[in-house]
C-alpha cells in the first residue's frame, strides 16, 4: 500500500540490466487486444497480476552491480542508498543469506507480505520495506 517515507526493496540474480528491465517490463511495453498494458513479472510475481503497475511509477529505482550479501552495499547505487542501508541492515545484520547483483526498490510504498499471493520461483526476493528520509 502506499505509505509516505517508507521504501520496499527486493533484491535479485540477473545476467544483465536488459534481463533486469525486461523482469521489470521497462523494455518492450506492450498492450492486449482491449489496449491494457500487460502486466510486468516482477507485477504478476509479487502483485497477484491484477494490476499492470500496482504502485507509482514515478517512484522506483532497479538497478544491476557488483555481487554482495551486505544489504547497505546492495542499495547504495540508488538515490536514497545512503538513508536505506543502514535500516535494511538492521533487518539483516549478519547479511544476506546469499549474494545478490540487483535491487528493486518502490518509494512510498509497504509491500506487505502477507496480502498477496507470491511466487516461489520468483527472480527476485521481498527483503524489507524500510523507513528512508524524503528531504
Amino acid at each position: 500500500m502506499e505509505r509516505d517515507g517508507i521504501v520496499s526493496v527486493w533484491a535479485g540474480i540477473f545476467e544483465t540490466d536488459k534481463a533486469l528491465m525486461e523482469y521489470a517490463n521497462e523494455m518492450n511495453i506492450s498492450f492486449d487486444s482491449e489496449g491494457a498494458e500487460t502486466v510486468s513479472s516482477f507485477s504478476r510475481d509479487f502483485f497477484d497480476g491484477t494490476d499492470a503497475w500496482p504502485f507509482d511509477t514515478d517512484f522506483w529505482e532497479r538497478s544491476l552491480h557488483a555481487f554482495t550479501k551486505d544489504p547497505e552495499i546492495l542499495v547504495l547505487p540508488f538515490s536514497e542508498g545512503t538513508a536505506i542501508g543502514p535500516a535494511l541492515k538492521k533487518h539483516f545484520p549478519h547479511g544476506l543469506e546469499k549474494s545478490y547483483n540487483a535491487a528493486i526498490l518502490v518509494y512510498n510504498y509497504e509491500y506487505d507480505y502477507d496480502e498477496y499471493v507470491r511466487n516461489p520461483s520468483a527472480s527476485v526476493t521481498f527483503l524489507a520495506a524500510v523507513p528512508y528520509d524524503e528531504d
